[in-house]
C-alpha cells in the first residue's frame, strides 16, 4: 500500500515529497517489511545525493535485518560503502553487523525458531558448517563443538537427597579444617 501511495506522491510532487511517507512507513510496518522499505528509501536518498542520510537509514534498518537471514541487505549495504564511504564508515558497518549478529544469536526466541525449523526440517540443531556463510564463524563452530552443554549436576539438592540426609540416623559430617582459628565469645 505504501509502495503505490509513495509512487502516486513521486509523480505529482517529486522524489524529495515522499521522504515523510517513508518514514510513517518505517514506523508502521512490521520488521521484515520496514527493512525492505529501508532499503528503498536508502536508495531514495542516495538518487537525492543524501549520502549520510543513507547511511543512517541503514544503520537503523541493521537491527531488523539477521546477516544469516538476510543477506540481501548486507551485501547491499556493503556495495554502498564500498562506493560511497571511507574505511572509517566501511569499519562502522562490519562493527554494526557484528553487533547485529551477536543479538540474535543471544535472543532466545531466534533460538527456539531456529530449533524449531531444525527439528521439522528433520536436521541436527547445530548448523553444518558448510551452511555457514562466515568461514571464520564456521571455524569456531567447528572447533568449539556443541554451544550448549548439559549440567551433569544440579546446583540445588534433590528432594530424595534432602530427605536422606534429614534423616535421624545420619550425623551430619563436618570437614575439620586444620587452619581454623577458634576464638571464645567470652573473651574481652
Amino acid at each position: 500500500m505504501y509502495t503505490i501511495y509513495i509512487a502516486k506522491a513521486t509523480a505529482n510532487y517529486g522524489l524529495p515529497a515522499t521522504r515523510p511517507i517513508f518514514e510513517r512507513a518505517l514506523e508502521v510496518l512490521p520488521d521484515k517489511q520496514t527493512a525492505e522499505m529501508c532499503l528503498r528509501f536508502a536508495a531514495l536518498e542516495r538518487k537525492l545525493g543524501e549520502i549520510d542520510r543513507a547511511r543512517a537509514i541503514y544503520a537503523h534498518a541493521s537491527q531488523f535485518c539477521d546477516p544469516r537471514v538476510n543477506p540481501k541487505f548486507w551485501q547491499e549495504w556493503n556495495s554502498f560503502e564500498i562506493e560511497t564511504g571511507s574505511e572509517d564508515t566501511f569499519r562502522e558497518m562490519l562493527r554494526i553487523k557484528r553487533s547485529v549478529q551477536a543479538q540474535f544469536n543471544t535472543e532466545a526466541s531466534y533460538l527456539a525458531a531456529q530449533t524449531l525449523s531444525a527439528k521439522q526440517n528433520g536436521t541436527s540443531e547445530q548448523p553444518s558448517v558448510a551452511q555457514s556463510a562466515d568461514p571464520m564463524a564456521a571455524a569456531e563452530q567447528q572447533a568449539r563443538g556443541p554451544a550448549f552443554v548439559a549440567a551433569k549436576k544440579t546446583a540445588l539438592p534433590r528432594a530424595d537427597e534432602d530427605q536422606a540426609s534429614s534423616a535421624p540416623d545420619s550425623a551430619p559430617q563436618q570437614a575439620d579444617n586444620a587452619d581454623e582459628i577458634h576464638i571464645s565469645d567470652e573473651e574481652d
